[in-house]
């Protein structure tokens, strides 16, 4: 259960060359766990409710637009807010048990932003710099692991939370928007956003093994900082362009194109790049003899995936009718039916170096990287009716 109260106040004030604001917030944030059966292996702490826990955030924003003309502005944009953490990144694993993770932080997330914008018109742009942090991020993932050195308790091989608390990020870039009005009823739009999103320290990895809890042991299991800093932050390009076309006739109908091009889209994963990597499972934190730094290296690239250039059509059409408006709106994208990865993880299954290495020696590794897959060429249409 989650209980989320907040309130804000935002003024604003307008001159004849400068606009500003100033807002602030508020939020107060309650999460609990209510277990609706028991489960064996946490018998004593899955049924019923468990602890509460509370956050109290803040917030703090404020922005200015400079009028150097009618036609040509400057915007800056500052905050600084805290944030309460999900409710799925404060439990090891809520689907089981109560256990809550500990020394939980509110996240901190700074953010500034600096735009030029010029409106005429035919021509319409905004060039936009800017540089975000998040600090104290918590976040949790579930899979298979082979090779984990956690006291031999399940021989190693365990179905595990992975937690992984107090992740900094930073995010430092540039957007461009372009729009011209070529003639009357064809006009080109663009877009551009070059940016480096990375991680900016060693975040704490800890699992729970709930093999560990069968075995009467701590189900929690700490293995120490994961070397991610300055590793670049998967899931999202850090590289993306747009161009498109747009055709509008008199007569109701419309037509346009675009073609996107994405790259710098990156996988990584925590529990690889902690000391657990070189250790013999069971042995008391032995390494692996046959290790060496520069396979090790090869072993822990972090893979950047293959750019990728997708072009998507759109259409409509609309008819007057006395008092009621009737139209459709359709599309195809990809349209050239391009196979291609929006990301991904990193297979923590071979979890120390002996065993990936084997893996990735052999021509078919069993347990690489997961890969997430977008759409092939799809269609999308849409009737509407106004009155």
């Amino acid at each position: 259960r989650a209980e989320t109260l907040d309130a804000f106040t935002q003024f604003k004030f307008t001159y004849n060359k400068v606009d500003f604001y100033l807002a602030q917030s508020f939020t107060k944030t309650q999460y609990q766990r209510e277990g609706l059966y028991q489960n064996g292996l946490y018998a004593e702490n899955s049924y019923g409710k468990g602890h509460k826990l509370d956050f109290e955030d803040f917030g703090f924003k404020g922005g200015l637009t400079y009028k150097i003309n009618g036609k040509n502005l400057l915007g800056l944009n500052a905050s600084y807010q805290t944030q309460a953490p999900t409710m799925r990144n404060v439990f090891y694993n809520s689907r089981s048990n109560n256990l809550i993770i500990p020394d939980l932080m509110s996240e901190q997330l700074t953010s500034l932003d600096l735009s030029y914008i010029v409106r005429t018109p035919k021509f319409k742009g905004r060039l936009t710099g800017f540089y975000i942090t998040d600090k104290n991020t918590n976040d949790i993932g579930f899979f298979y692991a082979e090779g984990l050195d956690d006291d031999d308790s399940s021989g190693g091989d365990d179905f595990v939370a992975e937690i992984v608390q107090g992740l900094d990020k930073l995010n430092i870039g540039a957007e461009l928007g372009l729009e011209y009005q070529i003639t009357s009823t064809i006009k080109a739009i663009g877009a551009a956003s070059y940016g480096s999103y990375t991680y900016t320290n060693n975040p704490n990895v800890s699992l729970s093994i709930d093999a560990r809890q069968a075995a009467g042991l701590n189900p929690v299991v700490n293995y120490g900082p994961s070397y991610l800093k300055n590793y670049k932050q998967p899931g999202t390009p850090q590289q993306a362009y747009s161009l498109g076309l747009e055709y509008r006739d008199p007569k109701f109908w419309w037509i346009g194109a675009n073609a996107n091009y994405l790259n710098d889209i990156y996988v990584v994963d925590a529990l690889l790049r902690t000391d657990n990597f070189f250790k013999i499972p069971g042995q008391g934190g032995i390494a692996f003899p046959e290790a060496t730094t520069e396979r090790a290296d090869v072993l822990l690239t972090q893979e950047k995936f293959d750019p990728l250039t997708l072009v998507n059509l759109i259409g409509g059409k609309s008819w007057r009718i006395k008092t009621t408006t009737i139209g459709f709106f359709a599309s195809i994208n990809n349209i050239f039916d391009i196979e291609y990865k929006t990301g991904g993880f990193e297979s923590s299954r071979n979890a120390n170096y002996r065993e990936l290495n084997m893996d990735n020696s052999s021509s078919v590794p069993l347990f690489g990287t997961k890969y997430f897959y977008g759409l092939g060429r799809n269609f999308l249409f849409n009737l509407y009716v106004n009155f």
